[in-house]
C-alpha cells in the first residue's frame, strides 16, 4: 500500500511539472523579447509575473516534489536494510553446515550481500549528494552486527573451522562497508570479537572475558554463546560441562 501511494505521488508530481513546463514554454514563445520595443518588452515582462493561482501551483509542486524526494530516500534506506536481512537470513538458514564445514572462505550469501551493497553504492553515489548518500548507509554496521550476534542461537553446533568461516564472513562485510563509507566500522568489529570468543577451549576463559568487558554484550548474548559452546563440545567433554553453573557465573559477573 505504501509503495502504491508512493507511485501515485510520483505520477502526480510528474504531471504537475509537465504542466508547469508547458506553461513556461507558452509564455516564452509569445513573449518575443528580441524584436520588441522597450515598452513592449516591459509589457511582456509584466505577463511573466505569476498570478496568485500560478504561484500556488508552483509552490504546491515544489512541496510535492520535496515530500516525494524524502519518501524515495526513506524507501531506499529500507531497501538497503532489507537486502541485509534477506542475505543474512539465507546464511543462518544453512547454519547446521557450520558444524562440519571444511573451507573457511566467506559464505556465498555474504558474497552476494557484498555484491548487492557495492552495486547499490555505485548506483546511488552518482545520483545523490554526499549528505543523502551517507544517510542511506548510516548505522548499517550496527544493523548487520546485531543480526549476526542475535542469530547465534540458530547454530546447532559450530566447529573451530566454522568459527573461522564466520569471522571471515564478518571481515568480508567490513571490507565492503569500508569501501562504501571510507571508514571502518566498530560495530562489525564487535560482532567479530563475539564469535572469536568461541575459540576459547574452556568455559572459564569466556567467563574471564565477560568479567573484563561486561556490558559489551547483553546477558542473553553471553548465555547463547555459552550454550553454543556447550553444544559444540565433543560428547566426552560436554558430560562434565555444568551449563547452569556457568549461566549463574555470567549473571554474577554482569550483576556483581
Amino acid at each position: 500500500m505504501y509503495l502504491y501511494n508512493l507511485k501515485k505521488k510520483v505520477l502526480v508530481s510528474i504531471l504537475i511539472l509537465k504542466l508547469i513546463h508547458q506553461y513556461l514554454i507558452l509564455i516564452l514563445i509569445t513573449s518575443g523579447y528580441a524584436s520588441r520595443s522597450l515598452k513592449q518588452n516591459h509589457h511582456q515582462y509584466q505577463q511573466l509575473k505569476l498570478s496568485r493561482v500560478n504561484l500556488e501551483i508552483f509552490s504546491n509542486a515544489m512541496k510535492t516534489t520535496l515530500t516525494l524526494s524524502y519518501d524515495i530516500l526513506l524507501v531506499l534506506f529500507l531497501e538497503i536494510h532489507l537486502h541485509c536481512f534477506y542475505h543474512l537470513s539465507l546464511l543462518f538458514r544453512n547454519a547446521s553446515h557450520y558444524a562440519s564445514v571444511i573451507d573457511t572462505d566467506p559464505d556465498e550469501n555474504i558474497m552476494r550481500l557484498n555484491h548487492d551493497l557495492t552495486r547499490l553504492q555505485e548506483t546511488l553515489h552518482s545520483s545523490l549528494n554526499e549528505k543523502k548518500f551517507s544517510f542511506l548507509f548510516q548505522g548499517l554496521g550496527f544493523v548487520l552486527a546485531t543480526i549476526l550476534i542475535r542469530s547465534a542461537p540458530r547454530f546447532i553446533r559450530i566447529s573451530e573451522t566454522g568459527v573461522t568461516k564466520m569471522c571471515r564472513n564478518i571481515f568480508a562485510i567490513e571490507q565492503t562497508l569500508t569501501q562504501i563509507r571510507t571508514v571502518g566500522d566498530a560495530e562489525l568489529m564487535r560482532a567479530h570479537r563475539y564469535y572469536e570468543l568461541l575459540y576459547a577451549t574452556k568455559p572459564d576463559e569466556i567467563i574471564a572475558v565477560i568479567e573484563e568487558h561486561r556490558s559489551e554484550y547483553t546477558e542473553h548474548d553471553y548465555i547463547y554463546l555459552l550454550q553454543l559452546k556447550h553444544l559444540s563440545f565433543p560428547a566426552s567433554e560436554s558430560v562434565n560441562f555444568d551449563l547452569n553453573k556457568y549461566e549463574q557465573m555470567i549473571k554474577k559477573a554482569l550483576h556483581p
